[in-house]
């Protein structure tokens, strides 16, 4: 961090915890109230059973017994098994590799190798001798031949032979060695020998190498009944369908737990049910919630922080709760136009795929609720749904949604076919009701339309039309950039081909990432001429007239310049950010070096803190992206690297260089989205800036 940015002071403990009870608080009134908004949509009228029996398990069923409606249940005793399956599935657990074994073991190496060196070197001792010294050597059971061998070679042979020994023994002891299974381990040695150790010697080397890998992890049976119990609980609960007239026991067989449990389910052993419908509505309500809310707390998405985000999308559920209700009733053709898939794709564009997977498949389950437990409708939904959201491509077009809500059409149109061919066959209804979940589609995707567009105006949530519409080259910023700063244009479509590359190499997303470079350096605008990119070669430098920290000043504003017209076009807050964050808190430096050299020569005192920017740092992956992206390309431009090594050695100290300066540290990258970012901008910039062959008449013509 440089001396120009500072700290905000630390707020009193107080205030955080009454903010944090505050959001909390918050956060509980929505989950209540979308509980209860759920509860409510799901309690309806529910005929009684017409027939109930007084069974146990082991009776004797006095007559077939029926299922009186389609119904999908949770099935606690199928769970069970499945549970216990699971657990049995689960490997053993060992302890994490104890370091002192592994030091120990290369002493060990290194003490043989140095006995065996000193028994070679005596020159009084006869062979035989020799040889019984090296067999006696304890840890390792060397044989006569083997004692021979090592008394054979040169002295040169065996200075490689204990070297290589002792590293085999080091490597192998540095990774992890399972009890039981050392010869996992032992079995790659010969692959990891260096190439330089002679051929003869590979078999003496691992014949003495291989009994000093030993074990350094250890089976941990409380760590292996931990993992079982989890696999247990990661179970999904196992449900069962029964169709209208299915049978569940036949009369005369005898009555078994799973039965009763499916009898159970039907209300087929009690004739007052009305409390109990009631108690499911509200259960069923409850669990939504859960899921949403541990799903949220386990994958900490980033719009859930934000509860207006949270709002919307528990809105846009009851919305379409409440349309269903309408809609699916009674299973009329009419409720094959039930738009699930609208839903599906705005929160697909709005939050991601996962969410939108997971709200899409809990709405069908309340959707099939409030049909009496239809698989057929619950399916259609998902499937529809499902479907619809997979295919839509983030920051998709017009004619995606349009793709993608006819994709889900087809879903529920096959769904339809596995549910009603086997059963009544190709009729009339058959064929109207396909005609209606066709024309789900085009209703799903402009409903889809329509609430993205909304969104977009309503909230501070960005969608893919905004972006799609911020990424046209006649926005009017974007002609501006390219009438008043054409150098600075043509540099941001550079960095932007770099940072979509690497959005995408990473999972991050990539048209944010791309609109959001296309307008960082739009306030560049406001002085072009002092942004070297801007300049022709050759030309007249401002800032030759100028001092170090007054040409600072001018490059540092053009990102206070940017915000400026982030707010005068009205940039959505999520682009405002890389206008915000791409150079962090990092300094200027050319004008920082120069400004020292003054000082320094002058004998004064240098105030570093304007030559470094006011940030923040990057606050996402996209941003960052950003941020490595615009310094590569910067780099790698004016350096006019004369081969494809020169291009790696740029990059990776660009990288290396905001990483040091803890730039990368709120933007949630891993090492591992570090290392991809890294290879895919090395190979779009070779692909950019890679040497070109100067062909005869190329040659500038003399002056």
């Amino acid at each position: 961090m440089g001396p120009g940015v500072k700290k905000s002071p630390d707020r009193p403990s107080w205030v955080e915890r009454i903010r944090r009870a505050a959001w909390l608080i918050r956060a509980g009134v929505i989950a209540l109230l979308f509980a209860a908004g759920v509860a409510g949509l799901l309690l309806y009228p529910i005929l009684p059973s017409r027939r109930s029996f007084d069974l146990k398990a082991g009776d004797i069923a006095p007559q077939d017994i029926l299922a009186t409606r389609q119904i999908t249940y949770v099935s606690q005793i199928e769970t069970n098994a499945a549970r216990t399956a699971a657990a049995a599935s689960i490997s053993d657990v060992y302890d994490a590799p104890d370091p002192r074994v592994g030091r120990q073991q290369v002493r060990a190496a290194q003490q043989i190798m140095d006995f065996v060196r000193d028994v070679r070197a005596d020159p009084i001792a006869p062979t035989e001798l020799k040889v019984g010294y090296i067999t006696a050597v304890q840890n390792v059971a060397i044989q006569s031949d083997t004692a021979n061998q090592l008394l054979s070679v040169s002295d040169s042979q065996f200075d490689q032979l204990a070297q290589q020994i002792v590293s085999l023994v080091e490597g192998a002891m540095g990774g992890t060695v399972l009890e039981g299974r050392v010869q996992d381990v032992t079995r790659g040695l010969e692959l990891k020998i260096s190439s330089d150790l002679p051929e003869s010697l590979i078999p003496l080397t691992l014949t003495l190498a291989d009994p000093l890998v030993v074990p350094n992890s250890f089976l941990n049976a409380t760590a292996t009944d931990q993992a079982r119990q989890q696999a247990q609980d990661a179970i999904q609960p196992v449900k069962r369908t029964f169709q209208p007239g299915e049978v569940i026991v036949r009369a005369g067989e005898p009555v078994d737990e799973t039965d009763l449990e499916a009898m159970v389910a039907l209300g087929l052993t009690t004739r007052q049910l009305t409390w109990q419908n009631v108690a499911s509505a509200i259960f069923a309500s409850l669990l939504a919630t859960a899921i949403l809310i541990t799903s949220m707390a386990a994958q900490k998405p980033s719009w859930a922080g934000n509860l207006s985000h949270v709002r919307l999308v528990a809105g846009l559920f009851l919305i379409f709760l409440f349309g269903a209700q309408y809609l699916v009733p009674g299973q009329q053709a009419i409720a094959f136009l039930f738009p699930a898939a609208a839903l599906a794709m705005a929160l697909r564009a709005l939050i991601g795929l996962e969410f939108s997977a997971l709200i899409t498949v809990i709405l069908a389950a309340m959707v099939g609720y409030l049909a009496q437990g239809s698989l057929e409708i619950a399916a259609f939904t998902a499937a529809s749904g499902l479907l619809a959201a997979a295919t839509l491509r983030q920051g998709a077009r017009l004619i995606g949604f349009f793709q993608s809500g006819l994709i889900g059409a087809l879903g529920g149109v096959a769904v339809l076919l596995i549910f009603r061919l086997p059963t009544t066959g190709f009729t009339t209804d058959l064929a109207q009701t396909l005609t209606l979940t066709l024309l789900n589609g085009l209703f799903s995707t402009g409903i889809t339309i329509v609430i993205l567009i909304a969104v977009g105006g309503l909230t501070s949530m960005i969608t893919s039309l905004q972006l799609i519409d911020l990424m046209r080259p006649d926005h009017p910023l974007q002609r501006r950039l390219q009438q008043e700063a054409l150098g600075t244009y043509q540099h941001t479509l550079s960095v932007a081909n770099l940072v979509e590359a690497a959005a995408e190499a990473i999972g991050a997303d990539s048209l944010l990432a791309r609109v959001g470079t296309l307008y960082h350096d739009i306030g560049k605008m406001a002085n072009p001429g002092f942004f070297i990119e801007n300049r022709v070669e050759g030309s007249d430098n401002p800032h030759d007239h100028l001092t170090p920290v007054e040409s600072a000043t001018i490059i540092k504003a053009h990102v206070s310049d940017g915000m400026a017209m982030a707010r005068s076009y009205r940039l959505p807050q999520p682009i405002a950010a890389f206008i915000a964050e791409h150079h962090g808190t990092l300094s200027i430096l050319f004008f920082l070096d120069r400004a020292r050299t003054q000082a320094e020569a002058a004998h004064q005192t240098l105030d570093e803190r304007p030559f470094f920017y006011d940030g923040p740092i990057p606050a996402s992956r996209e941003t960052a992206v950003l941020m490595l992206a615009d310094g590569c390309e910067s780099a790698v431009r004016a350096n006019r690297p004369a081969s494809n090594e020169d291009i790696d050695k740029i990059v990776d100290r660009i990288i290396q260089q905001r990483l040091d300066a803890h730039q990368l540290d709120g933007s949630g990258l891993t090492l591992n989205d570090v290392s991809a970012i890294r290879d895919s901008f090395v190979r779009t910039l070779r692909g950019m800036y890679h040497p070109r062959i100067r062909y005869p008449g190329d040659e500038p013509s003399p002056r």
